[in-house]
C-alpha cells in the first residue's frame, strides 16, 4: 500500500522536528552536517518542513503539520525585518533568540533568517565543498574554461566535458563524466587529491596531469610529477579498498590508457597530449580516423571519413582545433584523397587507384 499525502506529510514533519532538536543541542559535526544539508536538499518540501518548525519553536510537533505559511511568505517577512545579514557564525546563538522573540510575535521571521542564510551559506561554492556537496563544471561544444578550485588546485576543463568536485576529510575528489580535463593539483592541501572517470582512477598530489574519457577507454597523460593510476569495475571505490593495491606508476612524460585494465605506460610528448591548452591539436604518426574525430570535438563543420584504409592512414603536425578549413586543405594536398563539402559535412573520401605513400604535415 502507497503513503498517503497526508502520512507523508507528517513523516516530513517529524524528520524536520528531529533535525530542528539536533540543531538546537550545539554545532553538528561534519558528518552530520553532511547528512542534513543533504536532508534539505532532496526537496523543497523539507526546506518548508524546517522552516515552518523553527517558526513554531519551542511550540512545534503536532501543529507544525497544520501550518499553511508558505516558504516565500516566511522569507518574505525576514527581509522585512532585515534580519537577513546574519552570519552563519550568528546563527546557533539564534535559536535561544527565536525562543525570546516569540512572546513578540516576530518569530517566523526570525526562523526563516536562521534557516535561509545557513541553506544559502552552505549552498555557496566555497562551504558547499567544504560540507562535501559536489560541484559541478561543465562546458559547451566549442567551449574551454579555466576553473581555480577553492583547494588551490586549478581546473582546465576542454570542450565539451563535465566534472564534478566535492571535499571531504581526508581526500579532493574530482568525477569526470564526461570529456577531458587537466588538473594543476596544489601540493599545500595535505588531503589526497583522487580523480575518478570511468573504470580509471587516479590519485596525485601536487602534480600536473590530464584525464580524456574516451567511449573506448580513459587516457591519462602526467605533465608534472607521479600519479597513480588504478583500475575498478565501478567509480565505486573507497579509500581502504584493495583495489588501491593493484596501481600503476606513471611518471612525468608518460601515458596510459585504461579499459577494464591498466595499460603499460608509454612515454610520449606530454605538452603535446595537452596541446588543446593552446586549442591546437598535436599529432605524431596517429591514424587520420583519430584526428579527425579530435577536430570533431571543436568544429561546426564535421569530418566525415568511412573508408578504413583512409582511417588509418598516419598523420603528423600541429592544428588548430578551431580551424578545420586548413585541415581540409591540408587533405585534399593528399595523393588519393577527396574532399567533398556539404552544409554541415567535410567528406574525405578515397579516390580511384591505388593510394601512394602520403606526404605528411609538419
Amino acid at each position: 500500500m502507497n503513503p498517503s499525502n497526508a502520512q507523508i506529510r507528517d513523516a516530513i514533519a517529524e524528520q524536520a522536528t528531529e533535525w530542528f532538536i539536533e540543531n538546537r543541542g550545539g554545532p553538528l559535526d561534519r558528518e552530520a552536517s553532511a547528512s542534513f544539508v543533504a536532508w534539505l536538499r532532496t526537496s523543497p518540501v523539507h526546506v518548508e518542513a524546517y522552516l515552518r518548525i523553527a517558526a513554531l519553536a519551542p511550540e512545534y510537533g503536532e501543529a507544525a503539520k497544520s501550518v499553511e505559511t508558505p516558504l516565500e511568505e516566511l522569507l518574505a517577512q525576514a527581509r522585512e525585518d532585515n534580519v537577513l545579514s546574519l552570519g552563519v557564525s550568528q546563527a546557533r546563538p539564534f535559536a535561544a533568540l527565536i525562543r525570546h522573540r516569540h512572546r513578540r510575535g516576530w518569530s517566523l521571521a526570525a526562523a526563516a533568517a536562521l534557516v535561509f542564510v545557513a541553506i544559502a551559506t552552505i549552498w555557496s561554492t566555497r562551504d558547499g565543498e567544504r560540507f562535501g556537496i559536489p560541484r559541478t563544471y561543465r562546458t559547451a561544444y566549442g567551449e574551454q574554461i579555466v576553473q581555480p578550485l577553492p583547494d588551490g588546485s586549478v581546473l582546465h576543463l576542454n570542450t565539451d566535458s563535465e566534472v564534478s568536485v566535492r571535499y571531504s576529510r581526508s581526500e579532493r575528489v574530482v568525477s569526470v563524466n564526461r570529456g577531458q580535463a587537466l588538473f594543476q593539483v596544489a601540493h599545500q592541501d595535505p588531503r589526497r587529491f583522487r580523480v575518478q572517470a570511468g573504470t580509471a582512477g587516479v590519485i596525485a598530489v601536487g602534480t600536473q596531469f590530464d584525464v580524456y574519457r574516451r567511449p573506448d577507454r580513459i587516457r591519462v597523460t602526467v605533465v608534472e610529477g607521479t600519479v597513480a593510476v588504478f583500475a575498478s569495475p565501478s567509480s565505486g571505490y573507497a579509500p581502504g579498498d584493495r583495489l588501491a593495491l593493484h596501481t600503476v606508476r606513471v611518471d612525468a612524460g608518460d601515458q596510459v590508457d585504461v579499459t577494464d585494465r591498466i595499460g603499460t605506460p608509454r612515454h610520449v610528448d606530454a605538452w603535446a597530449a595537452v596541446a588543446w591548452l593552446e586549442r591546437h591539436i598535436d599529432f605524431e604518426d596517429e591514424p587520420l580516423g583519430e584526428v579527425a574525430a579530435e577536430f570533431n570535438r571543436y568544429g561546426r563543420i564535421r569530418f566525415v571519413i568511412e573508408d578504413d584504409t583512409l582511417r588509418a592512414l598516419p598523420v603528423s603536425g600541429v592544428f588548430d582545433a578551431y580551424d578545420a578549413d586548413s585541415f581540409a586543405a591540408f587533405l585534399a594536398t593528399l595523393n588519393g584523397v577527396v574532399v567533398q563539402r556539404t552544409p554541415t559535412q567535410i567528406l574525405v573520401l578515397k579516390a580511384a587507384g591505388e593510394m601512394e605513400q602520403q606526404p605528411q604535415l609538419h
